[in-house]
């Protein structure tokens, strides 16, 4: 059922930095998420720098470990207190790991991928903007099982569900990312309209969103 995303992220692109915070990663359910995230900045803007491309990849990072901020429906999507609070763990925890790495990074890549990650809820310039934009863009495309998971278990209903997904999509604003947008949401939405007859195991979709070789197409061992 899911051989089509076997390799699908996988890219000669990626640095040995990129690589191995993959690794750091690696089981998160959200790998998926980030990896789409870093090919969307691609797509976006081929020309993008490093930090905007880590940026990319590591922008939810703190949600892999425990003791991050938490929120509910009643909150709304745009809840300023849990942006912030989750967008400043982030930017700590991945800067905490930059600074762990071997050669470190060059302070200024790092010092801009932190800017990068505490924006990337709200975006700001136009790198900022667009790593809004493609944390919307991968959430649309890579995260819509995730979106039918919470009616399934009920944590959301579907009109809560179909908000997040309408801010996910308001909030972009390149214009060639809205556009990109349109199809994704329009796919996401009627999964949602479907989510309590779909067929799909959660469970091992879950799985597969945090499988770092299987999403990268890497052998079952001895290569990093």
């Amino acid at each position: 059922m899911f051989e089509k995303f076997v390799g699908r992220y996988a890219d000669p692109r990626l640095t040995a930095l990129e690589l191995a915070a993959t690794i750091w990663l690696d089981g998160f359910y959200q790998l998926e998420h980030l990896l789409c995230t870093r090919a969307w900045i691609i797509k976006l803007w081929p020309d993008s720098t490093p930090a905007v491309r880590f940026a990319a990849l590591a922008h939810d990072a703190e949600r892999f470990f425990p003791g991050g901020p938490s929120s509910t429906p009643a909150d709304g999507f745009d809840n300023p207190d849990y942006l912030f609070a989750h967008s400043i763990r982030s930017a700590n925890i991945v800067e905490a790991w930059l600074q762990k790495q071997e050669p470190a990074p060059d302070p200024k890549f790092a010092a801009r991928v932190r800017a990068l990650i505490l924006r990337h809820e709200v975006g700001g310039n136009a790198e900022e903007d667009i790593v809004q934009a493609a944390d919307s863009l991968s959430f649309l495309e890579s995260m819509d099982w995730l979106v039918v998971d919470w009616v399934r278990t009920g944590s959301y209903s579907i009109d809560q569900a179909r908000e997040k997904l309408n801010w996910t999509v308001e909030r972009i604003r390149p214009q060639a990312a809205l556009k990109a947008a349109l199809p994704l949401y329009a796919a996401a939405l009627r999964d949602l309209e479907a989510a309590h007859t779909s067929t799909l195991d959660l469970k091992e979709r879950r799985l597969v969103a945090g499988n770092r070789r299987l999403l990268l197409g890497l052998p079952a061992a001895g290569y990093i």
